[in-house]
């Protein structure tokens, strides 16, 4: 007892931006997935990273498996991190970090946000065996006026997770939808793990995800097309996780368990499918069973796994005077994939082959990435998804289809050069980068059979150009282009962007101009400014666009709280006005509030009406129970 109050005593807060900088945080999210732009992110893919940006991941207390899982470091980095701490202990720095084979500054720098250094070992020991317990509750309420006036609409949501270290992780979380009376929850996720200590096995309850290989098989939930960034080519696959999002999509309700022994870990799987939509109510939803299980080696080298899974008919019809029964009968879908990458003198190469058992066809993928220089990265990939090819649980990369009737080869280069400049505001390890930062990619496919409304074969080609300038401590320029050309739909949609940063010690001002060409021209400009302290936040935003065609709409992100992320699609010819603000009542406690406003005041040529305005406003409560515990010495 008394050195786990040590513990509670001890362990840092985990919380390691101001309340409510929430681009810091974007800005390290697209560092780690390779995305260009903060309008390509997955919102489920930012929901797993704002779990770690609450809680992050304590690099020095997490097993192998659990840093496996977490999908923020590949099965290389996990291997020579866990290699390292064993000869030499806890990692006590960021620049320690930084200097591992595979990590570098610029991903470390992007890394920290999502992981902490904890330790209460002796310089040169480990803590890896110590345990550390944790509480946290997040409460949201929003308030908006409907589409017919000013009515109001209310929602709700709740997350809450409990953790004993490596030994028990638990969550659940529940929403609302807008207008609901009987304020019954509409979606609700919910999870319990067990982590073995001695037996290296790991047991999941409730909803989880499956996230294996490239993405062939099984990499459920939406996800974009990567064709960026050389991070976006090969994926860092978490295989088997907790999930505790509130949308509840991309995940499987049921049973799942891994066993790991020194280099080898096997994953399986059971679910039933429709049992979420039956559980929220919706009794006519069709009931199958949904089963799997991967085998993998994971070296300090490389790693090489085979994935397999089948889904049951939801009725199965025998035919009694067949001798033996079609394949159909047992399974409407399955799948079998072998996926292998090797990291050699710094250049990672990645591919899987996926065979489709009920389509009876194959999908392939290859790829190489390297730094062919300091601060020159570059990559190439090839796949070959073919027509029929399964595409419901796959999500690999790929430029527009869900891994289906689509050949294609992407490449990338980027580059991080120049001087070393300070930014201003900051200290400490990422509190300077490098002068110039940009890439230059393209993306080429094909489609041999018909999709999209055309009744030929098709092709699309997609170039994307970005370069961010640190001009001083100051002041720094993004510039965005991005050109896709097709042959089925409108051919071309030509988008550029600027984005001008200004940052001072606790104040920052970002201007943003966006002009799209797709049927029209279409514009949308913003103004934002904030003020960042250790207790407090306030940004404020207001902007202007003019959309006259649903086909040349501009996405831009919105500043939220942390876990909500939103890109709506701006059309029309309007403007809006937001408040987003972060306190930090006391260690354990953030309060967050955000109030929108966007009105259509002038009418698009087709028009005869206006559009109603929309008005919103939310609050959200964080409590890091930890963080109370260590503070009442309790």
């Amino acid at each position: 007892m008394r050195r786990l109050l040590m513990i509670l005593i001890l362990c840092p807060a985990c919380m390691q931006v101001a309340a409510g900088d929430d681009g810091e945080f974007i800005r390290a999210v697209l560092e780690l997935t390779g995305c260009s732009s903060v309008e390509e992110l997955d919102g489920q893919e930012v929901d797993r990273y704002s779990d770690f940006y609450e809680n992050p991941l304590c690099l020095n207390y997490a097993s192998g498996s659990r840093l496996l899982s977490s999908g923020l470091l590949s099965a290389y980095q996990v291997a020579v991190l866990a290699d390292y701490r064993n000869i030499s202990g806890d990692i006590l720095s960021f620049e320690e970090l930084s200097s591992l084979d595979g990590f570098g500054h610029s991903f470390v720098a992007a890394l920290r946000y999502f992981v902490s250094l904890e330790s209460i070992s002796t310089p040169g020991r480990s803590s890896v065996s110590t345990p550390v317990i944790g509480n946290a509750v997040t409460l949201k309420s929003g308030v908006r006026n409907n589409e017919s006036g000013f009515a109001p609409e209310c929602m709700y949501a709740a997350k809450y997770r409990i953790g004993a270290g490596e030994v028990f992780d638990a969550g659940i979380s529940i929403r609302s939808q807008w207008n609901d009376k009987d304020f019954i929850p509409e979606k609700y996720s919910f999870f319990a793990a067990y982590y073995g200590r001695k037996v290296p096995v790991r047991v999941i309850i409730g909803d989880y995800g499956l996230r294996f290989g490239q993405g062939l098989a099984l990499w459920p939930g939406f996800t974009m097309s990567g064709v960026s960034s050389p991070e976006a080519f090969s994926r860092r696959p978490a295989g088997i996780v907790p999930y505790n999002s509130y949308s509840g999509e991309g995940a499987f309700r049921g049973v799942a368990a891994d066993y790991g022994r020194r280099h080898f870990n096997i994953s399986a799987f059971v679910s039933g499918l429709g049992l979420r939509e039956i559980m929220e109510g919706n009794d006519d939803s069709p009931v199958g069973i949904f089963y799997g299980f991967n085998a993998g080696w994971y070296g300090i080298a490389g790693q090489a796994s085979v994935t397999c899974y089948a889904v049951t008919p939801s009725v199965i019809e025998v035919n009694q005077g067949q001798e033996r029964l079609p394949p159909s009968a047992y399974f409407s879908s399955a799948k079998i994939s072998a996926d292998t990458r090797f990291s050699v003198m710094g250049t990672d190469l990645f591919s899987e082959i996926a065979y489709d058992v009920s389509g009876g066809n194959v999908a392939a993928l290859a790829g190489v990435r390297t730094e062919v220089a300091d601060g020159i990265r570059t990559a190439v990939m090839f796949r070959y998804y073919p027509p029929g090819f399964s595409s419901e649980y796959s999500g690999a990369v790929r430029s527009g289809s869900k891994c289906e009737n689509e050949h294609g080869v992407s490449a990338s280069v980027s580059h991080s050069v120049g001087k070393w400049v300070d930014m201003a505001g900051r200290t400490g390890f990422g509190s300077s980068e490098k002068r110039f930062q940009g890439l230059f990619s393209a993306d080429f496919s094909y489609s041999p059979e018909p999709k999209f409304g055309v009744d030929t074969s098709s092709f699309q080609a997609r170039l994307i150009m970005t370069e961010n300038v640190r001009i001083s401590p100051y002041f720094s320029i993004a510039f965005r282009f991005s050109e896709r050309y097709r042959t089925y739909g409108q051919p071309f949609r030509t988008d550029v962007r600027a984005d001008f940063r200004t940052n001072f010690p606790g104040w920052n001002i970002n201007l943003r101009l966006n002009l799209l060409h797709c049927r029209s021209v279409s514009g949308l400009s913003y103004l934002e400014g904030g003020y960042i302290a250790d207790a407090v936040s306030i940004w404020f935003r207001t902007g202007f666009f003019m959309v006259d065609d649903w086909d040349d709409r501009i996405y831009a992100y919105e500043r939220d709280a942390p876990g909500s992320f939103s890109v709506p699609a701006y059309y029309g010819r309007g403007y809006w006005l937001a408040l987003t603000a972060g306190w930090k009542i006391s260690r354990g406690f953030r309060l967050y509030f955000r109030g929108a406003y966007q009105d259509y005041p002038w009418l698009r040529p087709s028009e005869t009406e206006k559009k109603p305005a929309k008005a919103e406003i939310r609050l959200q409560l964080a409590v890091d129970l930890r963080t109370v515990l260590r503070k009442s010495g309790k």
